[in-house]
């Protein structure tokens, strides 16, 4: 028995490159084996070749199953990275079983009725190391999915913590602006109601305007609208006699500085996000 199967290995180790050329024409234009189209033949040919030279070793070892995992594991991993389906992973290992039994060569191996006989028990077992392969291909398949989707969940849940983070930050933000923008509206009563004077208390406005810049690029120009309009409508309501083109130019660099800040903190974020 073990000198028809060693007739039978020594068969597939001498030939493995032509059953593999032979499994890879069928598998790469096989109606249920899609994806392999499109794959290198060379990769596919090195592929079967792997595996039919690796055949006397998992048919020989005491634990094929361990054995047959040195293929299978490394098999399923390129093919789960090439984005093959799980289904044509397996018909294409049920390819590969199918050209080695239909090798030309084949037949002509045993040639009484005797040594047919006695094949059988070798194919038997050549069947037994393909399921050993095609089981630990599924299982690590399997594994490679679920560790996937462990990635992909804990991908999530981070963002979502940062966006918790950000959140919370950004009203932390706002609630200062609002302080700011109270401020400086009381300010702007005080020295225009009351003291009736334009005063420097303005330059004090960079401060919102600055921080609104880079907090929020290009959207922080509200902040210096909305204090450049403050201004100016305080000073037609209580220094309308006053001449306010002052009040206007002070609102229109309010305006252009929180714009070119806004703009390079943009331009500086999206660098940072590049690199």
């Amino acid at each position: 028995m073990q000198a028809y199967a060693a007739k039978l290995i020594d068969l597939i180790e001498s030939k493995s490159e032509n059953i593999a050329r032979q499994w890879a024409d069928d598998v790469m234009k096989h109606n249920r084996t899609p994806s392999y189209h499109s794959l290198s033949k060379e990769m596919v040919i090195e592929q079967g070749t792997d595996f039919y030279r690796l055949f006397r070793r998992m048919s020989l070892a005491k634990n094929p199953f361990e054995e047959a995992k040195s293929f299978s594991w490394k098999y399923a991993e390129e093919l789960y990275r090439k984005k093959i389906p799980l289904q044509e992973a397996i018909y294409a290992l049920i390819l590969m079983r199918r050209n080695l039994w239909l090798y030309a060569e084949f037949q002509g191996v045993f040639v009484s009725v005797l040594e047919k006989t006695q094949a059988v028990e070798s194919l038997n077992r050549t069947i037994l190391l393909f399921d050993y392969v095609s089981y630990q291909v599924i299982e690590k398949y399997q594994e490679l999915i679920v560790g996937s989707v462990e990635r992909r969940i804990g991908a999530v849940k981070t963002l979502m913590m940062k966006g918790g983070m950000v959140a919370k930050r950004n009203i932390y933000k706002i609630a200062l602006m609002i302080v700011f923008l109270f401020i400086a509206s009381i300010l702007t009563y005080y020295n225009h109601a009351d003291l009736k004077s334009e005063g420097l208390f303005t330059h004090l406005f960079y401060i919102p305007i600055i921080l609104a810049s880079i907090w929020w690029g290009k959207k922080g120009v509200y902040v210096p609208i909305f204090l450049g309009a403050l201004i100016l409508v305080s000073h037609l309501i209580f220094l309308s006699s006053v001449s306010i083109w002052g009040e206007v130019i002070r609102a229109g660099m309010f305006i252009f500085i929180g714009g070119v800040i806004g703009w390079l903190m943009e331009g500086i974020k999206k660098v940072e996000e590049i690199f």
